[in-house]
């Protein structure tokens, strides 16, 4: 198992420091990480794992433990989803401006996009943020 540094970042994230070996991940963290009490040794086996990975950008630190802030997630999310729906919505205005025919009409198409939108905002965990499917 591998050890690794994590401390709070200015972006209001965390970093995560890997060290190379050449010296001590002790020497490291006195070294290369902020000495404000919020850098701390941890196993990387503790780091969020699986599905919750893809959520870097949500992790927070709580008493040393690294957790997915839900909220956040569901923000990362929602922008995920709506960039996919930008993409294909323009397509799908080409598609019109071309006289080819949409496959879904655009009413069904738009509540599909509010329902899942609504379905990522009232998500309680990681899994049924992955379960809406993007746009396609």
């Amino acid at each position: 198992m591998t050890q690794v540094i994590i401390h709070s970042n200015v972006n209001g994230g965390i970093s995560i420091c890997v060290p190379t070996g050449e010296i001590s991940i002790e020497e490291v963290l006195k070294k290369d990480c902020p000495n404000d009490g919020s850098a701390f040794i941890i196993d990387d086996s503790e780091l969020p794992q699986g599905d919750n990975f893809q959520f870097f950008d949500a992790w927070e630190v709580n008493n040393n433990i690294v957790s997915v802030n839900l909220d956040k997630a569901k923000q990362i999310r929602l922008q995920q989803f709506n960039q996919a729906a930008l993409q294909v919505g323009q397509s799908r205005q080409l598609n019109t401006y071309a006289g080819i025919v949409n496959t879904e009409d655009d009413n069904t198409w738009l509540s599909g996009l509010n329902a899942s939108r609504q379905s990522i905002n009232s998500a309680t965990s990681i899994s049924d943020l992955l379960a809406n499917l993007l746009p396609n």
